[in-house]
């Protein structure tokens, strides 16, 4: 039996439809709940602001203490984030040796305490 030219590439491409038909059937609706779980980390990544950096963060910490005349008012101790053996400690206080400096948030709020004992 002799089929045309024309007729084997379309049963060809019948075939392949009906196999890509086929897999998405099986797997269309897992692909599309990863493609939208993607979709969405993307997107609330690209509208969520940077981080600021630790020169945006001293500027903001000066204008802060500023007075209203504009003069710097008396400068309150800087708190300090350092980590040290994998604790987090914060202090007014220079880092001890052997500890890591990391940036302070803008937003750290600090209530006056007792010292340590």
């Amino acid at each position: 039996m002799y089929i045309r030219h024309t007729h084997r590439i379309l049963l060809g491409l019948a075939i392949a439809l009906a196999v890509v038909a086929a897999i998405v059937a099986w797997r269309g609706p897992a692909v599309l709940d990863e493609a939208r779980d993607t979709a969405n980390a993307l997107l609330k990544k690209a509208s969520s602001p940077p981080p600021p950096s630790a020169d945006e963060q001293k500027r903001s910490q000066t204008r802060r203490t500023a007075d209203a005349q504009g003069k710097p008012a008396a400068v309150p101790a800087q708190p300090r984030k350092c980590i040290q053996n994998g604790k987090t400690i914060y202090t007014d206080a220079p880092c001890p040796a052997g500890s890591e400096e990391q940036v302070v948030p803008e937003n750290l709020s600090v209530v006056p305490g007792n010292a340590a004992r």
